[in-house]
This record gives structure tokens, C-alpha cells and sequence, in this order.
């Protein structure tokens, strides 16, 4: 997903002359074309991401388009203050991409696990906060940045995902549903955690329990208006995200359902531990602890309805 996404501002700075991309200390080769290309709109910063937020805002009050990308908690936590004051409180059209989202960095420890960006970037106003699924669904977010004035947040998987979602899909900002309008269970879902829910919903299937996935590549716009029917069918409704409890997708949803006076008896959330994460492995190694791949959905999704 990530090579996906700066191969696609390569391309955008081709055609489009307000793209820059600021990078901060990434690797020698990291858009070499864009470097050797369009140098004037290519800028690494080193160990900088303050500057770097600051910088980005300073060009876009010119007219520019910034894309900035940097491991996610270098962003999120660091250049917290300058994401919120310098480029937020201004409304400006900055794209904010945070690689590693989630467990990807897991194996150098707390630091560098992105399991609290939504919660913080989704407190902060203006700012569009995305969880793309895969490389085409990142394609159609960037593409469509292009027409919106509004900053973004964008979180990055490691790249490599299962291509779940169809490249001509256009509307990011909308959820996204998968199997009937009328099922027995729903699972709710952003990011790369899609792939895992459509296939906890197969095996789900398999069982002859009717089962929807609604995803939300945009956690900071969910109105669950039209969707509100679906919801007060389902027997179970299960928000899995690769975030902390709180702050994150589950906070959005519970917030719209109590807006829209939607039951939540029924809801239930599968997300990572409160707490600093010090244990080593791979993102998958978590997923499967947190029970938060395919076949942990399956069973919690299982053991809950038989409690209904």
C-alpha cells in the first residue's frame, strides 16, 4: 500500500503542478523518479517531522498540495501540536500519511506501534482521518484528495495487502458494504482489517449464519443515517479495528447509534488492549493474540451469539 500511494504522487506531480511530497528520513531510493524529475517539489527533511508539518502548511498557504510521509507515531504523537495548530486550525489542504498503522512496526515496540492515531487525529476539527483497505481503495482516497480542500490523515499499512476492494470505486469519505442489507450479523471494520472480516464472514456463512461487513475507509464522517434498518436487524454487531478501545472506529459508531437512536445492546468491539504492547512479533503474530484476524472474528462472532 505504501509503494502504491507514493508511486501515485509521482504521477500526480506529472500532471498536477501543486503536488510536493516531504518525506522524513526514508530510505535513499524512496521516489527517486519524483526526485530526479520534478526535484523543486521533492524534499527529504531528515529527523524533522515538526518542521516538516510546519514547512508543509507554509507551502500550501501558497497554493501547493503537500503530501508528507513518515512512520505514523513520528507524526501522530510528535508533530501532534503542528498537525492541530499549523495546518488544522487553517483548514489547510495537507495530506498527512502515517506508514505502519497498527502492529506493522510491532517488533521495535510500543514507540513505533500506530494504535492510538485515530484517537488523537480524530479529535482534532477539520482534519478528514482515512483507514484505506488496500492499494486501490489508497488510490481512489489520493485521487480524490486532489478536489478537497480539507487536510488529511492517512494511515498506511506495510504494504503487500490483499486487493479486496474494486479500483473504479469511487466516494472514500462513504462506507462500504459487503453481502445483504438484511443479516444476522454485521461485522463493522476499517483499514486492512477488511480482508479479515470478509473472510471471518464466509466461514461465518459456512455455518449458515448470514453475515455483512461494513467498511469505513473514513473514520471521521460516519452518519449512520441510511444504514440505521441494517443495524436494528442484525442480532450482533461486531466493530473490529487494529486501535485501542478507545478513541478509535468503535467510539465513531457508538456515538452515530446513540445519535440515531440505534440500539446497542447488541453491539460489541474487538479491538487491541488498552496498554503499551511489549510483546514481540509480526503485526499477523498480534492480529491472532488480539484475536483480531479472520478466524478470532469467527469464533468471538460464534461464542457472543450464542450468549444472545
Amino acid at each position: 500500500m505504501r509503494q502504491a500511494a507514493l508511486n501515485l504522487i509521482f504521477e500526480m506531480s506529472l500532471v498536477d503542478s501543486r503536488v510536493v511530497f516531504i518525506g522524513s528520513d526514508l530510505g535513499a531510493g524512496t521516489l527517486k523518479n519524483m526526485k530526479s524529475q520534478v526535484p523543486e517539489r521533492f524534499f527529504m527533511e531528515g529527523i524533522a517531522e515538526q518542521y516538516m508539518v510546519g514547512f508543509a502548511a507554509g507551502l500550501s498557504k501558497e497554493g501547493f498540495i503537500p503530501f508528507l510521509n513518515t512512520i505514523g507515531t513520528f507524526l501522530t504523537r510528535r508533530a501532534y501540536e503542528q498537525i492541530m495548530i499549523d495546518v488544522c486550525l487553517h483548514n489547510l489542504p495537507v495530506r498527512i500519511l502515517g506508514s505502519g498503522g497498527g502492529m506493522v512496526y510491532a517488533p521495535l515496540g510500543p514507540t513505533h506501534t500506530s494504535v492510538d492515531d485515530f484517537s488523537l487525529m480524530l479529535n482534532i476539527p477539520n482534519l478528514k482521518v482515512f483507514a484505506p483497505a488496500d492499494a486501490n481503495e489508497m488510490k481512489s482516497v489520493l485521487e480524490s484528495s486532489l478536489h478537497d480542500n480539507s487536510p488529511y490523515y492517512i494511515r498506511i499499512g506495510k504494504g503487500g495487502e490483499e486487493i479486496v476492494t474494486d479500483l473504479e470505486t469511487k466516494n472514500p469519505d462513504k462506507p462500504k458494504i459487503f453481502g445483504q442489507m438484511q443479516s444476522r450479523v454485521i461485522i463493522c471494520t476499517t483499514g486492512v482489517l477488511l480482508q479479515h472480516a470478509l473472510k471471518a464472514s464466509e466461514m461465518l456463512k459456512s455455518r449458515e449464519i448470514e453475515t455483512s461487513v461494513i467498511h469505513f475507509p473514513c473514520l471521521s464522517e460516519i452518519d449512520l443515517v441510511k444504514l440505521k434498518s441494517m443495524l436494528q436487524s442484525a442480532s450482533l454487531i461486531l466493530v473490529a479495528e487494529e486501535h485501542i478501545p478507545r478513541g478509535g472506529l468503535f467510539t465513531q459508531i457508538l456515538e452515530s447509534m446513540y445519535a440515531n437512536s440505534i440500539s446497542v445492546l447488541n453491539l460489541r468491539n474487538l479491538a487491541l488492549p488498552f496498554s503499551f504492547i511489549h510483546k514481540y512479533g509480526s503485526q499477523n503474530d498480534h492480529l491472532i493474540e488480539y484475536k483480531l484476524d479472520s478466524n478470532g472474528m469467527y469464533t468471538f462472532i460464534v461464542e457472543n451469539l450464542n450468549t444472545l
